[in-house]
């Protein structure tokens, strides 16, 4: 099932052990910047990063990002792992879908979007970025994945794998699965319930997948992933919908990432995170690729503020260019996991 018991007192995975600051080791301690010196997350995650002894690149940093947002503890040899994940070698390249506010914006980005062209240098980063992103993942639910399940993980959390990505075998066989799919899709209106149901199947579909959403995390919340597209659009969107769920407040929502990209040459992305307080959301970070000028952005906001009833001033739109800026933001909120033992 490409899952790997590792140790005792877990499901499928790795020790539950303590995840508090203590685990922190004495060396990234003595080098982090302490909370009360403001500092950019970039800078503080670089800074962690090489205090665990990683490459001091843009991979170190995002690795050190995302175990924050899993509330992982920032051992070197995990983060080293995760890392040693990411250079799988079988990844090597992948793309791909809100619907009204997106479709208004493609007409704006479409004259951003010759300056969207990738190099397989990025590509590659990109993908690495992916596989590191779902290897801590795999890890805060105590899980260890074998190559090719990282890589089915990772393709369900980007939904621009399928661009990026060379097998032709796989490709011809997730082509028809595609296709099957659109055929069934074109059937029904897009409503609520229908994508539920959408959702639903693909992640039935997927025993790996369904597994890995089912499994907590060790600090109480679970991630669960709901990959989908819109097939009967032109062009074509690809979605990776990914919930963090709190399992101590009757498995409520906190945050919701909707990660669309176009199944085209364009390059264009959009990036939503909904956070909600008491089933009820409370603020819209919305981020583009390529990047649209501050009289679209201001658009968009009033849009998405009248859509989804949120108070405009709780309504952000930016450009960005990292392949993952909700759970990099995300991270950036948690209380910070240098303090004093």
């Amino acid at each position: 099932m490409h899952l790997q018991k590792t140790g005792p007192n877990t499901v499928g995975g790795k020790n539950s052990g303590d995840q508090s600051v203590k685990n922190v080791s004495s060396k990234v301690q003595a080098q982090t910047v302490k909370t009360s010196a403001p500092v950019s997350a970039v800078r503080s995650a670089s800074s962690l990063a090489a205090a665990a002894g990683l490459p001091q690149d843009k991979l170190s940093a995002s690795i050190v990002t995302f175990a924050r947002f899993f509330s992982l503890p920032l051992k070197p040899e995990m983060l080293s792992a995760i890392r040693r994940q990411s250079f799988s070698p079988q990844g090597a390249s992948q793309s791909t879908p809100l619907r009204s506010v997106v479709s208004s914006a493609s007409q704006q980005i479409s004259a951003a979007s010759s300056e969207a062209k990738d190099t397989s240098g990025s590509m590659a980063a990109k993908t690495r970025e992916a596989l590191s992103l779902s290897a801590a993942a795999a890890e805060s639910k105590g899980v260890e994945l074998h190559p090719k399940a990282l890589e089915i993980y990772a393709e369900a959390v980007d939904p621009e794998w399928q661009k990026r990505q060379n097998s032709g075998g796989q490709k011809k066989r997730q082509r028809d699965k595609d296709q099957n799919e659109k055929e069934r899709i074109k059937t029904v209106s897009i409503t609520a319930p229908a994508l539920e149901r959408t959702l639903l199947q693909s992640v039935q579909n997927d025993p790996l997948l369904d597994i890995l959403n089912k499994l907590p995390g060790k600090n109480g919340q679970r991630w669960i992933v709901f990959p989908f597209d819109f097939p009967q659009d032109d062009p074509e969107f690809k979605v990776s919908m990914r919930i963090l769920l709190d399992e101590l407040s009757s498995n409520r929502s906190s945050c919701m990432a909707l990660d669309i990209a176009e199944n085209a040459d364009t390059g264009r992305r959009w990036m939503f995170m909904l956070e909600s307080a008491n089933d009820k959301p409370v603020r819209l970070t919305c981020y583009l690729y390529p990047e649209l000028p501050p009289t679209a952005q201001s658009r968009i906001k009033r849009e998405l503020s009248s859509l989804l009833e949120i108070p405009p001033e709780r309504v952000f739109v930016k450009n960005s260019e990292d392949s993952f800026p909700c759970e990099s933001e995300r991270s950036e909120q948690l209380p910070s996991i240098d303090e004093a033992v």
